[in-house]
């Protein structure tokens, strides 16, 4: 039993080792994801390009510690792929480019789906933060971006068993896009009612 036991702790040991490392780096994936979408909202493309690579790269060392401890670690895949198709898709639709696939991300298929849905909350900010500008085309098309995208994802009637929290995100996403096509609608109105507050000034003088 002593050999036994030895053989035992001697691989617990490793699993921990690199548990703790597998932990790490997804923190490190999550916190530079965060800080990619907030280079987006300011339009600091250097900034966000600089981290999706890092991010690359860092997800490749993620995926070789999971495999190489096959069936132990693999769901801390999870928010470190959802973090970054949040990212990439963000910057794809702002950019009006094709949204990179799963595959092209290299990414499991669920996490790529449950990173879509967290992009219609980021989608909203973006919207918020433009609003101001009188951009009514572009905020539209950004709005119907979202229902696209809340389209595709509510299509996915799976059991939550297996999809996990997407049904949920869903509805959250749903919720979102109302609230934002109301603000947008009051904005618009806003504006006319200034042009209109205006033009009657100018008309009075």
């Amino acid at each position: 039993m002593k050999n036994i036991f030895s053989d035992l702790i001697n691989i617990l040991d490793k699993l921990d080792e690199d548990r703790e490392e597998i932990l790490k780096k997804s923190r490190d994936i999550v916190r530079d994801c965060s800080v990619a979408i907030k280079s987006i909202h300011r339009g600091d493309e250097s900034t966000y390009q600089d981290n999706i690579d890092k991010i690359k790269s860092e997800i490749k060392v993620l995926k070789s510690l999971v495999s190489s401890n096959s069936g132990h670690f693999y769901r801390h895949l999870k928010t470190p792929e959802q973090e970054y198709v949040e990212a990439v898709a963000l910057y794809s639709i702002i950019q009006k480019n094709t949204i990179p696939s799963y595959i092209d991300l290299e990414v499991d298929a669920l996490h790529y789906v449950l990173g879509l849905a967290d992009v219609i909350g980021e989608l909203r900010r973006h919207i918020l933060d433009n609003i101001r500008l009188s951009k009514r085309q572009y905020l539209e098309d950004i709005l119907d971006k979202m229902d696209e995208l809340y389209t595709y994802l509510f299509s996915l009637d799976y059991p939550s068993g297996m999809t996990k929290d997407l049904r949920h995100k869903t509805d959250v996403a749903r919720n979102i896009i109302e609230r934002t096509r109301g603000d947008i609608t009051l904005s618009i109105q806003m504006n006319k009612l200034i042009d209109l507050l205006d033009e009657s000034t100018k008309n009075n003088k």
